[in-house]
């Protein structure tokens, strides 16, 4: 497999030049790097980075460069402008961004008579499976300017779905940010002013100031620990998810989040119906289509039922869609799809479905704001009425102290 290699290199009149490439080993890079007349100084391998993602299929660094490419190779090619031909001009970016240093190289690819397809494999961090199964059945079937405009629609479709779900969930996200951020401050800063202050006269602490002492006491004397704590269970987390059961229970609490886990589910759906379309319009086979799928959702609650998908259609049962062993899938999705297969109409059935929760993510984003609101508030006002009587029952105790 493909390693990411971090270059520095000298050009000819002595500019220095820097960029990543994907390659077999470092020959392959120092090869790359003389093909450019370019003076190597550094070559470092590092592991390609593919984010975590919950929400969708594409979530690469390189992602909106996938869609300004796609479209612009799409264009030129519907012109009648030749593949390769196509290929060199497309250029995104700076000349020595990551993303154009991958196209160099699967234009060399080209030149070498591979397949466009099969050039893009050694960059499958930046062209997912997906992406390049429906790049393969368009050079197959000699439709490929028809996929480009197809994958160009269903990439854009798949950012403004993102898109909604980051509007949906920033308000909120910030919200629980600032409330955390204003305890921490209260707690190591404010707070031991005011029981130093309240100590010194020796009066009787409420119940709630002396949780809060002892909270503050905390993050004042061991903020050590706190920090060790919270670096623990992230590590735990990364383990966790890194093997295949820990994953699978992992994101199917996920999934059981109420509100985000429906966002969730229903931005998956919409994703795998739009690709899905794609996919089998191309002509490749139902299960072929459910098992690169499989191999692309991040979510693996929501992969292991499209795997279950697959053994149905696989032993011809496809009427068991209907049944009620899918606990995250929707029943709509399955009924309609059911109805697709009977009735020939699979790809349509599969544009309407990705149209339909496609809609519905955009509903949702927009009403989680007013959903959790009232819920912010309430935690809110909880959080501020503690830290009141925290501070003012005290003063209370010092009036009758004072009167005494």
């Amino acid at each position: 497999m493909p390693t990411l290699y971090k270059y520095r290199a000298l050009s000819a009149d002595g500019k220095p030049r820097s960029g990543e490439l994907n390659a077999i080993g470092e020959e392959e890079v120092l090869q790359y790097l003389n093909n450019q007349d370019l003076i190597p100084v550094e070559i470092k391998a590092r592991r390609s980075q593919i984010p975590l993602s919950f929400l969708g299929f594409f979530k690469g660094t390189d992602y909106d460069n996938l869609i300004v490419f796609t479209n612009s190779l799409g264009t030129l090619y519907r012109a009648g402008i030749p593949l390769l031909r196509a290929i060199s001009i497309v250029k995104i970016g700076s000349a020595n961004s990551r993303f154009n240093m991958a196209v160099e190289q699967i234009a060399f690819g080209l030149q070498a008579g591979k397949p466009l397809s099969q050039a893009m494999e050694e960059f499958e961090d930046i062209f997912p499976r997906t992406y390049r199964a429906s790049i393969a059945a368009g050079e197959e079937s000699g439709h490929l300017d028809d996929i480009l405009d197809e994958l160009s629609m269903m990439l854009e479709k798949e950012m403004e779905l993102t898109r909604q779900i980051k509007a949906g969930i920033r308000y909120p996200l910030m919200v629980i940010s600032a409330i955390f951020a204003a305890f921490v401050i209260l707690i190591s800063y404010v707070v031991p002013k005011f029981i130093h202050f309240y100590g010194n006269f020796g009066a009787d602490l409420p119940l709630p100031t002396r949780i809060i002492m002892a909270v503050s006491d905390v993050f004042v004397n061991y903020w050590w620990l706190v920090v060790l704590g919270i670096g623990i269970v992230i590590f735990g987390i990364k383990k966790l998810v890194s093997v295949k059961w820990g994953k699978l229970w992992f994101d199917t609490c996920l999934l059981k989040i109420p509100i985000f886990g429906n966002l969730i589910i229903k931005g998956n759906v919409a994703r795998f119906s739009l690709m899905f379309k794609i996919l089998f319009s191309a002509g490749i086979p139902i299960v072929t289509c459910l098992q690169i799928l499989i191999d692309s959702v991040r979510n693996a609650a929501i992969a292991a039922e499209i795997a279950d998908m697959k053994e149905l259609f696989h032993m011809g049962q496809e009427s068991d869609l209907r049944s009620d062993r899918f606990r995250f899938f929707p029943k709509l999705a399955r009924e309609m799809m059911t109805v697709g297969l009977e009735s020939g109409s699979l790809d349509n059935m599969l544009r309407v479905l990705g149209l339909h929760y496609s809609r519905e993510v955009s509903y949702v984003s927009r009403q989680i704001t007013s959903i959790l609101e009232p819920l912010l508030t309430l935690v809110l006002g909880v959080f501020i009425l503690i830290l009141a009587l925290a501070i003012m029952l005290p003063m209370w105790n010092l009036i009758n102290v004072f009167k005494g």
